[in-house]
């Protein structure tokens, strides 16, 4: 089974308005506690946790937007599950310091061995006129979701997509600026990236008793 080691939290705090270019950043390092609290995968009990935790923060210089999330842009990460409900995803998004109109959507589902998505765990639609530059998206998971369930070391793809986003009336989404996270990996328009969305994941485990 894969495991996951170290992640990395990028967040921006300085952007230009048309290009977001920051001169410096906060970068926030998560080392993930498998050998504790994930080791186990199912064991336990129903304690709620996030799969990475650990946080100290670093200076740094970073300029790694995915770019503008138009109508033609399909922006994918793959990862593997380490709790067995998954109840949060959060993505840090950013506006370009503008209104924007674009309607951004969010999958996450549950994949082949291949990478291919093979069931739904959930679906989001996000109005990007209401988001705000550099923040942290949260977006709730139903934990009594049909197929959210069993979830520990299984393959799990992110993918956001427009229908409707124009040039200059869309939002970003932050990457790493390296591959942080092993275990899974970043695609634009089906181009594999050398590093990852930024993403982060909460879960919960469940007593195998």
């Amino acid at each position: 089974m894969m495991k996951r080691k170290y992640a990395e939290v990028y967040i921006n705090k300085l952007m230009s308005t048309n290009n977001p270019r920051p001169k410096a950043l906060l970068i926030f390092l998560l080392a993930a506690a498998l050998s504790i609290a994930l080791a186990g995968c199912g064991a336990g009990g129903n304690d709620e946790i996030v799969l990475i935790d650990d946080m100290a923060q670093v200076d740094f210089d970073i300029d790694y937007p995915v770019g503008q999330i138009t109508r033609d842009v399909t922006v994918t990460q793959s990862f593997v599950s380490n709790s067995d409900v998954i109840t949060q995803l959060w993505l840090f998004g950013a506006t370009y310091m503008r209104d924007n109109t674009a309607t951004i959507e969010v999958a996450l589902d549950l994949t082949d061995d291949s990478g291919v998505p093979v069931t739904s765990i959930a679906r989001w639609t996000i109005d990007s006129a209401g988001m705000e530059d550099n923040s942290i998206i949260k977006l709730d998971v139903d934990p009594a979701g049909p197929d959210n369930h069993d979830l520990c070391g299984k393959s799990c793809l992110i993918t956001i997509t427009s229908p409707n986003g124009e040039p200059e009336l869309s939002p970003t989404f932050w990457m790493t600026e390296e591959d942080v996270y092993p275990d899974g990996s970043l695609s634009i328009n089906g181009y594999a990236q050398y590093n990852d969305l930024w993403f982060q994941v909460t879960g919960r485990r469940v007593s195998s008793d």
